[in-house]
């Protein structure tokens, strides 16, 4: 079986329709409508419904997409590490970050691993658990550190460990208003001014929470990514702002105060995800190894 049929496959699935993918493509649309045949031909099934303006997967196609994905992904990182080792690069590899273990515990696990393997290369990707996720199915990332939410929707392509347990909170400074212990409604939280995080999960979380309960999400006056920033700006001014029960806020923590909101405290696990059936790169099982450890010694809990 060619690589590249799967890949065509795909590709038509993605689009839904022959022509459409044929001209992505840069062939003809019967060029296409011939390999896919042949792709047919080699399983001695049918895996696609011929639709009268397109194309879907049948039973057996669905089968075979999740396995072409897998199998298209682990060709394209052993691709990498591949080039990495003719480079004379063998200890290279590329990771995705949530915004929640940039902040957290991954910076000192990375530390920790370039200080005892001084011959590592580390290509560390930042972004979005969604588009993370999307990366390390196209076999463009070895690893995503992330929420492991995200291992149920392909959980035929990907496996993942919990490492932290988090709760979601509110903080404020020190004598803000909404620090007095009172319980706050949905309602009351639209009154207050907020700094928030862009695009994360936990953000995303909270403006659909806000609409379940029928009101528009907060528009911040300032949205950020920078943990330490926003913690800064929120200990010298009014606005409130979101953090995790294991925020790292050190000696910090007595500038701040938690606004109650019982609506508002909800439990999430983070942690490591990989694709299923994939050979994990030594320098990314001992990234791993190190940063579990470190989650298993940390005690961040902080109580405000």
């Amino acid at each position: 079986m060619d690589i590249r049929h799967l890949r065509l496959f795909l590709k038509t699935l993605e689009h839904g329709n022959i022509t459409s993918a044929a001209a992505e493509l840069g062939i003809s649309q019967p060029a296409l409508s011939k390999q896919l045949s042949r792709l047919e031909d080699e399983f001695e099934m049918e895996l696609l419904e011929r639709l009268p303006r397109g194309v879907r997967p049948n039973a057996m196609g669905k089968i075979l997409r999740d396995y072409a994905k897998s199998i298209d992904a682990s060709y394209r990182s052993a691709l990498r590490h591949l080039e990495s080792a003719r480079n004379e690069d063998d200890e290279e590899t590329t990771i995705g970050s949530g915004y929640y273990w940039l902040n957290g515990l991954l910076p000192r696990a990375v530390a920790q691993l370039v200080r005892d393997r001084p011959g590592a290369r580390i290509r560390i990707v930042a972004g979005v658990p969604e588009l993370l996720t999307e990366q390390l199915l196209r076999g463009e990332l070895d690893l995503v550190f992330g929420p492991v939410a995200f291992r149920e929707e392909h959980h035929n392509l990907i496996e993942a460990k919990s490492l932290v347990r988090t709760d979601t909170q509110i903080l404020v400074r020190k004598g803000h208003p909404a620090s007095d212990g009172i319980e706050r409604s949905i309602e009351d939280l639209t009154h207050l001014d907020w700094a928030l995080p862009q695009g994360t999960f936990i953000r995303k979380r909270f403006d659909q929470l806000f609409q379940t309960f029928g009101f528009a999400p907060p528009v911040p006056k300032i949205e950020v990514n920078d943990v330490s920033f926003t913690l800064d700006v929120v200990a010298n001014t009014d606005l409130a702002t979101l953090a995790t029960s294991v925020t790292p806020l050190g000696e910090a923590w007595q500038d701040f105060a938690r606004v109650r909101c019982a609506n508002i405290s909800g439990y999430r696990e983070t942690g490591i995800l990989r694709r299923k059936h994939d050979v994990m790169p030594n320098l990314c099982r001992d990234l791993s190894e190190r940063l579990e450890a470190l989650c298993v010694d940390h005690v961040h809990n902080v109580s405000i």
